[in-house]
């Protein structure tokens, strides 16, 4: 039986069969106790739907990026337009200077992601696609939906990302 509950204005799921989850538990460890409960209408992943939708996704990314690329190949004292960044106030030129800070994180985050892309299509071609590179377990459907690039399992992907903290 599934239910809302309000707990101080909290609004809060019930799952049957789940008495206690604590606030703060890793979503590995209720996966790992209550798996068959979050396991409804388990299936596969459509790996052809998925090599389309990160081939589109890549696409739009790299599309991104060569726009920004194209930004930030004019020289800053020439994108003011007819205004030269000497003639600029300090703060004007101060938030042209952020803007492009701005674009070079965004291009290394995408170009990040267009690369994690490649490697879920490579993994894909090589028919390793939604297997954990780390422990070879199979990644949950709902994770490879939310996140199609992931080469890790939830599992992993805690221990990766607390590792990179």
């Amino acid at each position: 039986m599934l239910g809302a509950l309000d707990v101080s204005g909290v609004p809060l799921v019930g799952l049957a069969n789940v008495h206690e989850v604590k606030l703060g538990t890793p979503l590995a460890d209720i996966g790992r106790q209550h798996g068959s409960i979050l396991a409804h209408g388990r299936r596969t992943v459509d790996e052809t739907a998925m090599r389309e939708r990160l081939q589109r996704e890549r696409a739009d990314l790299e599309g991104t990026v060569e726009r920004i690329r194209e930004r930030l190949a004019v020289p800053q004292r020439d994108s003011g337009g007819d205004i030269a960044l000497a003639d600029q106030h300090p703060a004007d030129a101060a938030s042209e200077t952020e803007a492009r800070e701005l674009d070079v994180a965004r291009q290394a985050m995408f170009e990040a992601r267009i690369e994690l892309i490649d490697e879920g299509l490579r993994r894909v071609e090589r028919g390793e696609y939604g297997r954990c590179v780390i422990c070879g377990s199979r990644i949950p459907d709902e994770r490879l939906e939310l996140v199609p690039e992931t080469p890790y399992c939830i599992e992993d992907a805690e221990r990766e990302q607390a590792r990179a903290q």
